[in-house]
């Protein structure tokens, strides 16, 4: 009796670490939320700092907006290493007043949905990226936002301004991303440094729309689509259009064909909205 106890014992000890690695060999997915404050913030300059690394550490999917501001301190050491597991966020991007950084790095972030947009002059933008720069220095301030993985911002326009030292953005190809919506990309005063970055330099990547310096840091360009499609698509024709509920792309025409989901995941097809009886986690309607 004994015996068969301790036999039990050490099956179920067994099965408990194939579970713990399992569970550690396993990607982990993690839901954070926004913030809606702007340009402002509250606390020291190293609190607000701080606050923003606790939020947004080892976080993929941010629900709401991500506003990156008031990086302004120069006796503080920042490290952005934190941003680059994020791979998707549902409402804007505001990058603002970042003048002690060089690099932004959202090496993962795949789309920006823009459900939420920030009012500027009487635009709705998804992504802003103004004011990064030192107005009495010459050369500190930020050179490069890495976003190597963006493939689309579903709704909304994208602003630059006042980002004298930012490079490489002028090289993007903002169509595919944007899903065709090519003159909702704003570029106002002093929007980026000309001089960083030529366009037609292909010595690093073939088509040289790049985010920086690096082969790992060129534009993953999306196919062409019919002018119907509204930019996804899985062929050239007007029959080859993804469903409404796709971003990304897709490997055919039904909701279940997504490379990836605008909102939610249901029982393998893309929702807009998560039914009854489920409920909204990621980008996923989990049953009750």
């Amino acid at each position: 009796m004994a015996l068969g106890v301790y036999l039990l014992l050490g099956v179920h000890l067994i099965l408990a670490v194939i579970a713990v690695t399992v569970k550690i060999d396993e990607p982990e997915e993690r839901e954070c939320y926004g913030t809606t404050v702007g340009l402002g913030y509250s606390g020291t300059l190293e609190f607000h700092y701080h606050h923003l690394k606790k939020r947004y550490a080892g976080c993929t999917h941010i629900h709401g907006n991500l506003e990156l501001t008031n990086l302004v301190d120069p006796k503080l050491n920042y490290d952005l290493s934190f941003l680059k597991s994020i791979r998707y966020v549902s409402g804007y991007i505001l990058i603002g007043l970042v003048t002690e950084v060089e690099i932004i790095p959202f090496d993962s972030l795949e789309v920006i949905r823009g459900n939420n947009t920030y009012s500027i002059m009487g635009d709705e933008y998804s992504l802003v990226v103004v004011l990064s720069s030192r107005n009495d220095e010459k050369s500190t301030g930020l050179k490069e936002l890495h976003l190597p993985q963006l493939k689309e911002i579903s709704m909304g326009k994208v602003l630059f301004t006042r980002n004298p030292f930012l490079g490489f953005i002028n090289t993007i190809d903002w169509e595919p991303i944007l899903r065709g919506r090519w003159e909702n990309v704003h570029f106002l005063e002093s929007a980026y440094d000309e001089t960083a970055a030529d366009n037609n330099d292909t010595s690093i990547c073939d088509k040289g729309t790049r985010w920086g310096n690096d082969k790992s840091l060129c534009q993953k360009v999306s196919r062409s689509c019919h002018e119907s499609c509204d930019g996804r698509c899985f062929g050239p024709s007007d029959a080859d259009c993804c469903h409404a509920t796709c971003a990304v792309g897709c490997d055919g025409a039904q909701d279940q064909d997504c490379i990836m989901c605008k909102d939610y995941l249901y029982e393998s097809r893309c929702v807009g909205f998560c039914p009854a009886k489920s409920y909204p986690k990621l980008q996923y309607c989990v049953r009750y």
